[in-house]
């Protein structure tokens, strides 16, 4: 049986950042993910922290890196600012002050990102590793992000694994999916094929060909920061078009739960099962049965409700569903209702009243 040697990312999301050559305040980012940025998303997944992050790199390092570009996007620059009124100590060591008022001064910087952007990353080592890797991947420790924690993945960074000689092997291997047919056909549609940038690390011990690029992104160690140098040579690729991209969820119009929406309201005679006005939106309490919802998956709310509810769980970081017909959760939801709207709900206090007497 042939074990995997290859894992594959797919790093998706509305802004990316990847920066190996930033200094000072311009923060450039390269038009494709660096193999420090890749790494350290690695070991986010499994929980290593900055300080202890030399060990385990020595496992990472020896991969060789692959990317395909699916989809550039475009880059762009934001103006930023830091400093909170803690203070950024300068090259000298010092912190700046403003003469005018007396305050720390605020680092003013440039930064860049890459808008609306695709990767397909493969990582070819050894299997132990890389299974290690997947089932990190999987269930992750720590959230994960592209280049720079407000550039969240928009898509599942894990996409398989398998079994490859070589990385454009690999790459060739996976469809070139478009998003949106109206957005992304080009002339795909005539020639069922696409032909896309990548970029194939050579392996050390062999000389490079000459269109190879020497890239400083091979990190060390992160706590101090440290990087090894590696050959990076570009080409293309023709890839087959594969189909369509399912939306995150069904379509409301169309979708199977669609006729459980329905049941629900009806059953909950269109009225709030917790206010008892006029319902507008059917919340899930638990969403394991998804797309084969059952009345004890849904509860109808109305607006006010729903919103208290969803900003409960987002509270306590979604880890649990908030069941408003539980009476357990009377009291959270009526507070957060305050917190919202700035007012009791007359109706609903009195039902609380009512219930202390009893």
């Amino acid at each position: 049986m042939n074990e995997n040697n290859t894992l594959f990312l797919r790093l998706a999301g509305l802004m990316q950042s990847w920066g190996t050559s930033s200094r000072f305040q311009l923060r450039r980012t390269d038009l494709y993910p660096s193999k420090s940025g890749v790494l350290g998303l690695l070991l986010c997944a499994m929980g290593i922290r900055r300080e202890d992050s030399s060990r385990e790199l020595k496992r990472l390092t020896p991969f060789l890196m692959g990317v395909r570009i699916d989809r550039k996007g475009r880059a762009d620059w934001d103006y930023h600012t830091a400093g909170a009124k803690i203070g950024i100590r300068s090259a000298d060591g010092k912190i700046k002050i403003t003469q005018s008022t007396g305050e720390f001064e605020t680092l003013l910087s440039r930064r860049q990102y890459l808008y609306d952007s695709s990767f397909l990353i493969a990582l070819q080592g050894d299997s132990k590793t890389i299974g290690d890797c997947a089932k990190a991947l999987n269930d992750p420790v720590w959230p994960m992000f592209l280049g720079r924690k407000c550039c969240v993945p928009s898509e599942p960074v894990f996409a398989g694994v398998g079994r490859f000689n070589t990385l454009t092997d690999a790459l060739l291997s996976v469809p070139w999916q478009p998003r949106i047919i109206a957005i992304d056909c080009d002339n795909f549609e005539k020639t069922r094929t696409r032909t896309l940038d990548v970029y194939i690390e050579h392996p050390t011990g062999s000389e490079a060909p000459k269109e190879a690029m020497l890239l400083h992104d091979n990190p060390i160690a992160f706590g101090f920061y440290s990087y090894a140098p590696r050959w990076v040579v570009p080409d293309k690729v023709e890839v087959v078009v594969g189909k369509q991209a399912s939306p995150p969820r069904p379509d409301d119009f169309r979708s199977p739960d669609r006729s459980a929406i329905k049941h629900r309201m009806e059953t909950d005679n269109h009225l709030c099962v917790f206010c008892k006005s006029p319902a507008v939106e059917v919340h899930h309490v638990t969403y394991e049965n998804v797309g084969s919802e059952t009345d004890a998956d849904l509860r109808s709310l109305c607006w006010t409700c729903h919103r208290a509810c969803t900003m409960l769980e987002y509270g306590h970081d979604r880890a649990r569903r908030v069941d408003p017909s539980d009476p357990d959760s009377r009291r959270q939801i009526l507070h957060q209702i305050e917190i919202l709207f700035g007012k009791k709900i007359l109706e609903l206090s009195s039902d609380i009243a009512s219930e202390k007497e009893q």
